[in-house]
């Protein structure tokens, strides 16, 4: 129910983040003023998940602590990234709004089949730079075909 819950919010704030109007910038319009909110509200409750998660698996010291995993790293960067956008003593904080848009990435935690998806994705990359240099050798190889047999018709 918790990650279910957490994936509602994922989705919600996903939409309130295509929402919002980026040509406001200082947020004068009531309509950006509400998202806004809406965004310290999202902010909270992430936040709460990840102090729930913290006390539940502890932070750093255990085998199974929340900091042990990487995808809880990213959660808890999005959730540090979130509370030093909303402290208001700290000048030139509206750069991290555009981290915001990592809040999705949130969902990769919360769901065990797109982990692994993402996982053997990352774990493939490398080998897919194989693939990327035997393409250029091939349309290279073709590429200086292509030229000597038109070169030929001219001549």
């Amino acid at each position: 129910m918790f990650d279910n819950f957490i994936i509602l919010l994922i989705m919600i704030n996903s939409i309130f983040l295509v929402a919002y109007d980026y040509k406001d910038r200082d947020n004068e319009e009531s309509y950006n003023q509400f998202i806004e909110s809406a965004g310290f509200v999202f902010t909270l409750l992430f936040t709460l998940e990840a102090v729930i998660k913290i006390i539940a698996m502890g932070f750093i010291v255990h085998k199974n602590a929340y900091l042990r995993d990487t995808w809880n790293v990213l959660d808890f960067l999005v959730v540090c990234t979130g509370i030093l956008e909303k402290i208001p003593q700290i000048p030139n904080m509206k750069a991290l709004r555009t981290l915001r848009a990592l809040r999705p990435l949130k969902s990769i935690n919360a769901v065990p089949s797109m982990r692994r998806l993402i996982t053997a994705l990352f774990v493939a990359l490398p080998r897919l730079g194989n693939v990327v240099v035997f393409m250029f050798f091939i349309f290279l190889l073709f590429g200086i075909l292509g030229v000597q047999q038109f070169k030929g018709v001219l001549y």
